[in-house]
């Protein structure tokens, strides 16, 4: 496995090109969508982060104090912690590893959730949307499906409890694969709310967009 770095600010990002979905190119405008909505970010929670190209980006940029990553994957888990050892402020980043938000402590709040998760609920809906066989690539459907969207009803379920008071939740989704009507009764049944939506500027043509969630 061979590690790449990517540059921000100074802050150097471990990846390779089995943990890299794509994060270093979706992250330039979460960055700034990020900068314009939000202020007073202390800390910041990554999920299905891969290598972290967001949460450590956003730390780099000096979107938050501290950031957090979750992610089931090894080889992504690795990269985090490389970078983590790499850096000079390794007090700032916790790193959970699990398939799902068990792992990380109750007792944590974190003011904003971010993440680019797996975008379709099928291999067959991925193959059809992106009009190749992803399962054919190494590790592309784990990164591109959440099958039935298992992790984003886990997810949901579970990160109520571990939002502050003001704490909100905003992810890049892709419409070839979801509208937000796909996640609103896993949202609401959580006791949450989708507060706003937005088509990105920078990746019109990718079908990006983001979801904004709250306390109900």
């Amino acid at each position: 496995m061979i590690d790449y770095i990517w540059r921000i600010n100074n802050f150097d990002v471990y990846y390779s090109n089995e943990t890299n979905g794509g994060g270093d190119f979706l992250a330039i405008e979460y960055l700034d969508v990020v900068r314009e909505w939000y202020t007073d970010v202390d800390h910041i929670l990554e999920w299905c982060s891969g290598p972290g190209f967001i949460g450590y980006g956003m730390y780099a940029a000096g979107l938050c104090n501290r950031v957090s990553f979750n992610e089931m994957y090894l080889p992504a888990v690795e990269m985090l912690e490389k970078t983590k050892a790499n850096s000079n402020n390794a007090n700032d980043i916790n790193i959970y590893q699990g398939s799902s938000l068990d792992s990380i402590p109750d007792y944590i709040k974190f003011d904003l959730v971010v993440g680019n998760p797996p975008h379709w609920k099928s291999v067959d809906a991925a193959n059809n949307s992106l009009g190749f066989d992803v399962g054919q690539c190494m590790h592309v459907d784990d990164i591109l499906v959440d099958q039935d969207w298992n992790s984003h009803k886990d997810f949901y379920a579970g990160i109520k409890q571990l939002l502050s008071d003001n704490g909100k939740i905003l992810l890049q989704e892709n419409s070839s694969g979801s509208t937000p009507e796909d996640f609103r009764n896993m949202i609401e049944s959580a006791g949450l709310k989708i507060s706003s939506t937005a088509q990105s500027k920078m990746y019109a043509d990718k079908n990006i967009y983001y979801i904004e969630v709250v306390r109900a």
